[in-house]
């Protein structure tokens, strides 16, 4: 369940008589920058824009559902996945702050795969109609949105690769240099250094790879220096390590805005 921010702003750390975004570390660095331009006038029944926060392994939202709103990463960390009947899961896509949750969300009504937190996340809504009619009508707002589809094709794409081609090592390696990378390029480098959220279990789901497998891996990854691990936390200790391990997977770049 949600909940969403209409008095409980304290609840997540906030000052309820200051604006989320005024205080929100990623602003400068994703496309919201480009959706808080010129709002669109509100038509008295669904506001423009919401904020809401959900417990961890609580689901955003789940295969098939319906909602009004697309949703965007303001703090904490949540991930896309697919399920299958028996249980078994596959991580799609791993979202930090700034990412927008679904990006297609604005054109289509549902969606074939779930968003669930991994962490407590902070996270807004835009009306998805009128979000729809801002694109339309902004060429710099449609040209941002293109390019976050095509990066997150070209994401789809890279796991595919991975799952068919690369060993567990280059999995887990690409994994964790594209995760540093991103978070560097979001102006998050201190959370990066303290530690990133990845226990074995969601690097295992990530990299359809077993929990033993990916504890082995890290173990090497831990003997040669290259991480640090505590409790949850995995600390990137020398990315050219784990670069050099991931060789040319570790080259593609995160689209950020």
């Amino acid at each position: 369940m949600t909940r969403q921010l209409t008095t409980p702003l304290a609840d997540i750390g906030l000052d309820r008589d200051v604006p989320p975004c005024t205080t929100c570390q990623v602003r400068f660095f994703n496309i919201c920058g480009l959706l808080l331009r010129d709002p669109p006038p509100s038509d008295g029944a669904s506001p423009w824009q919401v904020h809401k926060t959900i417990a961890a392994r609580r689901n955003i939202k789940s295969r098939g559902e319906r909602a009004d709103g697309v949703y965007l990463i303001c703090d904490g960390w949540a991930f896309r996945f697919a399920q299958l009947p028996d249980g078994r899961r596959q991580i799609l896509s791993i979202l930090i702050p700034g990412d927008v949750v679904t990006t297609v969300r604005p054109f289509v009504d549902d969606v074939a795969f779930s968003v669930q937190a991994l962490t407590d996340v902070h996270y807004c809504g835009f009306d998805r109609l009128a979000l729809r009619k801002k694109i339309s009508s902004d060429p710099g707002l449609l040209d941002a949105w293109t390019r976050l589809i095509v990066a997150e094709r070209q994401e789809s794409f890279n796991l595919a690769i991975d799952l068919g081609c690369r060993s567990a090592h280059e999995r887990i390696a690409r994994l964790l240099v594209h995760l540093r990378s991103r978070l560097e390029e979001r102006g998050l480098r201190a959370q990066a250094e303290t530690g990133m959220p990845l226990p074995q279990w969601f690097i295992a789901d990530a990299t359809g790879l077993t929990p033993d497998h990916v504890s082995r891996v890290i173990g090497d990854f831990r003997r040669s220096g290259w991480v640090e691990t505590r409790k949850a936390l995995l600390k990137v200790v020398d990315l050219d390590g784990l670069r050099r391990v991931a060789g040319a997977a570790a080259l593609s770049k995160a689209q950020t805005f």
